[in-house]
This record gives structure tokens, sequence and C-alpha cells, in this order.
């Protein structure tokens, strides 16, 4: 039997369109020949996410964008269909992250992977999560760097004022006179290191004499360093010697005796006592003064006339003739045993 023409040609355009078909799903990503994985999130905002857009993981492309759909519940939420063509295992708690593929604003779908030991099957929704668009990284990028240039104009600002501040006639001429100033001071500075310079040269020997007599002297306690050590600690001993005195007891004693001193001298002073009377009774030291004198006189007496009180002869003979006293000086002695006698009734 022969086939017709139009029969021939219906079965090639069927052919053809089924080719067709086949190819663009192919080029979607869609494998007609075996049962895709679906998976599903709910996003608020896809930001720029369309139909046929990859799904990665770690940079591997699984699947594609299937369907994104408005839900009816008057949320505005939307549902985003996920055909996986890859024998993959999903863990039930895998985000589906919604990021940027490039810089033209290129979306696509990242799974994280979670770490639950349970998978999920086709059908199930995914934990949704979106990543801030380029314009809110931008922003968020350049919001450090605005508030920084703000805070910069700020101390520009404050910078300007202090200049047009200094740049008046009054600050310019205190500006001068400051400059003046430092420079005075940093001439007197000047000139100081000179003079410092000039009388360490010329007592550079006395300077060195005296760092040789330090150098000496730490010589000299270094070798005698035994000694030292002996010297501090007998210090070290009366310390402790007069730690262990009673000192007290001592300075009470020595308060008494002062006490004691003062009461002695208080009776002098008033005349009590011998020596009290002594000291007070200007007539007694005449007296006693008078009675040295006629002691001087007697003695003188008889060192000059020894006949008068003395007599004795070289071969025992006696000497009866009797020593004669002149008026004047019977009349002395008689003055000098009256008040001898009157002295001695006083006291």
């Amino acid at each position: 039997m022969k086939i017709r023409k139009e029969v021939t040609i219906g079965i090639v355009v069927v052919v053809a369109i089924g080719l067709l078909v086949v190819g663009l799903n192919y080029l979607k990503g869609v494998n007609v020949f075996s049962q895709p994985t679906v998976y599903y999130g709910i996003y608020e905002r896809i930001n720029g996410l369309e139909e046929s857009n990859p799904i990665m993981i770690n940079g591997y492309k699984i699947g594609q964008v299937q369907d994104i759909k408005i839900l009816n519940d008057g949320s505005g939420r939307l549902l985003v269909s996920m055909m996986i063509d890859k024998e993959i295992s999903i863990p039930r708690d895998t985000k589906a992250l919604l990021k940027s593929a490039d810089l033209l604003g290129s979306m696509q779908v990242h799974f994280i992977l979670g770490d639950s030991t349970l998978m999920a099957q086709s059908g199930d929704t995914l934990t949704p999560d979106v990543e801030g668009d380029l314009v809110e990284e931008v922003n968020a990028q350049l919001k450090p760097i605005k508030l920084k240039a703000e805070s910069l104009i700020s101390s520009v600002d404050s910078v300007i004022r202090v200049i047009e501040i200094i740049l008046n006639a009054e600050s310019q001429q205190n500006l001068i006179e400051s400059f003046n100033g430092i420079n005075n001071a940093i001439a007197s500075l000047e000139r100081t290191s000179f003079r410092v310079d000039t009388l360490v040269a010329e007592q550079r020997v006395k300077i060195n004499s005296i760092f040789s007599n330090i150098d000496n002297l730490s010589t000299t306690l270094s070798q005698n360093s035994e000694e030292l050590d002996n010297i501090i600690k007998n210090f070290s001993q009366i310390s402790d010697t007069l730690a262990k005195a009673d000192i007290a007891t001592t300075v009470v004693n020595a308060n008494a005796a002062l006490a004691e001193v003062q009461q002695i001298t208080e009776k002098i002073n008033k005349g009590e006592g011998s020596l009290g009377m002594l000291i007070n009774n200007p007539d007694l030291y005449k007296k006693l003064e008078s009675a040295s004198n006629n002691l001087d006189l007697l003695v003188e007496d008889l060192r000059v006339n020894p006949n008068r009180y003395v007599q004795f002869s070289v071969f025992g003979r006696k000497n009866t003739k009797s020593v004669e006293l002149s008026r004047a000086e019977l009349e002395e002695l008689k003055e000098y045993v009256n008040s001898e006698k009157e002295d001695s009734d006083s006291e």
C-alpha cells in the first residue's frame, strides 16, 4: 500500500514539533524523559528572580526555577517552584537562599545544605532566605563612608572657623608675638646650651676628677664591704638593745630627779638651808669676806713676825720675854673677836 504524501508530511511535522518541544525543554534544563524533583519556597520578595534561573550548590548547577506564583491569601508572598534534575539528597533543613549571580542583577537560588539526618522529599517546602540586593549591599558598604565623610566635613567646618578666627588682625598680632616668643625661647636655649658646653669643656678636668673620686669611693666601699657589714650589724645590735631597754622607767626616774633638783633650787632661791642663806644673805657674805681678809692678815703677820706667836730656843732655853702688840693691832684683834662672836650668836 502506497503511503500518501499528506500523511508523510503530517508525520514529519509531528516529529519536528516533538523534537522542538524536547529541544526547548532541554535548553531550559528540563528532562522530559525523567521525573524531576520539585521543591518549593515561599518568599516575601524575590529581587528579580525569574523562571529558568539556575539553582546552585557550591557553584554547581543542579536545577532551575520552574515556576513563580503569587499566593492567593492576600499576603503578597511568592511561591517559587524549584526543579532539581540531579539525583541529589537534600537535607530537610536546607536553606534556599536567593542571591545575585552577577553585577547585572541576575538572580539564582543557592542551596545551603543543612545537617539534618532526614532528607527532603519532592514537594517539600524549604526554608527561604533572601540576600540583600546590590543596592542594599552598596548602601551597607557606603554607609560607614558616608558617616566618615560627614564627620570629616564637620571637622573641615571647624577648621575653617578656626582659620577665620586666626586670620583677623588681633589674632595675627597674637600669632606674631607668639612666634617671636618662641624664637626668643629657642635663642635662649641655644645660648644656654652653648654656655653648658663651654662650662663642661672648662670643667672637664674637675668632672673627670669627680668621676675618678666616685670610682675610688665605690672601690673603697667594695673593698670594705665586710667592715660596713659589721658596722651595720653593730647598729642593729644597738637598736635592739635600745628597743629592749626600759626607756620609760629611765625617763620617769630622770623626770623625778629633775623635779627634786627644781625643789632644791626653789629652796635655795627662798633662802632656806645653809646654801640658800649663803647665796641670799649678803651680810653673811660680807662677814665671810671680812673674816677671810683678817685671816690673810693674821697669816701674813705670822709670817712676818713669828716671834709674836711662837717662842723657841736652839739650846732649849725659854725666852720669857712677852710679845707686845701695838694699840692698833689690839683694836683690830678685838674687832675680829667681837665679829666672830656676833656671827656665832646670830647662827
